[in-house]
């Protein structure tokens, strides 16, 4: 929420003087929706929110357009966020385009303060989408006031929030799946590199094309699915040299070929499990190969 801009708080005291200056000496045996509204109001300007949502709860029934609203900035000031989004929504059925530009507004505070406990990579996302409802938010309250200062420094803070959060997600994804390539598991490696290739292409083509973050991690995440392409590619030609050395009785070459591991082996191995068991097959076909092969495993155990 901006602090330089405390709108809901000058709403709150114009409601006082339209709604409270007729009972302001009345009496009543019970509460009524009035008094609870004084009483709620009294309580926020003190400080004590908890209070004034319990009163201005009561408001809101008989009042649902500023009664809500006032229940809102009570919510708010008292952590209670998302509570607080849906009070304001209550009261943008107001006909009042003055208290819709400030409703828009201070649900789009809610919806960034949302955001400041989601901290967690698995909430980035969610994070994401309250960034860009807050942006909406704005936007609706600048097409009220289109003088309103706040509202649109407002914006663009939720549009950087956003881009900042998407970058992140996919940078996370990203992260992730370098981390699984370390450790050979390239399936799913190549899984986090296509989330991540979405996402920095939602970036560039949807949000901000300009996003020079999100061109360079696209061109990693292209070259990593390219090199895991190509290791797919040189491993199944490989095979089909050691076969056709094997038709030409250079059993020594095929079994060299046939045993010999790499990184990017053992990437299509797991890419591809059938690859893997297509060279053990061809390894035991023949006699003479599975021979060499076995005398090279002994070789290097000695090693």
């Amino acid at each position: 929420m901006n602090t330089n801009k405390h709108r809901f708080i000058r709403k709150t005291s114009a409601s006082i003087c339209v709604h409270l200056w007729f009972v302001v000496f009345a009496t009543y045996a019970e509460e009524t929706p009035r008094s609870a509204m004084h009483k709620g109001l009294k309580a926020y300007r003190a400080g004590d929110y908890t209070n004034a949502v319990q009163y201005l709860e009561k408001t809101a029934l008989e009042f649902p357009a500023i009664g809500s609203y006032d229940l809102g900035n009570a919510l708010y000031r008292n952590k209670e966020y998302e509570a607080a989004g849906k009070a304001y929504t209550e009261a943008l059925r107001s006909s009042d385009l003055e208290l819709q530009a400030n409703a828009y507004f201070n649900k789009g505070n809610t919806l960034l303060a949302r955001t400041t406990v989601m901290t967690g990579p698995e909430q980035i996302q969610l994070a994401a989408e309250l960034a860009f409802q807050a942006e909406d938010m704005y936007e609706k309250s600048i097409l009220l006031a289109p003088d309103d200062l706040a509202a649109k420094r407002n914006f663009e803070r939720a549009r950087n929030l956003r881009i900042k959060l998407e970058f992140n997600r996919g940078k996370w994804l990203y992260d992730q799946a370098e981390n699984l390539l370390k450790e050979f598991k390239a399936k799913d490696a190549k899984q986090n590199y296509l989330q991540a290739k979405s996402q920095f292409e939602h970036i560039l083509y949807d949000i901000d094309p300009n996003q020079n973050k999100s061109k360079q991690y696209l061109a990693n995440v292209e070259e990593r699915l390219e090199m895991l392409r190509k290791a797919v590619e040189a491993t199944q030609h490989n095979l089909e040299l050691a076969i056709q050395q094997i038709g030409d009785y250079q059993y020594a070459l095929a079994a060299e070929r046939l045993v010999k591991e790499s990184d990017l082996r053992k990437y299509a191995f797991d890419l591809k499990p059938e690859l893997k068991k297509q060279y053990e097959e061809t390894a035991k076909k023949d006699q003479e190969v599975l021979k060499i092969i076995k005398e090279l495993s002994t070789l290097n155990q000695i090693q």
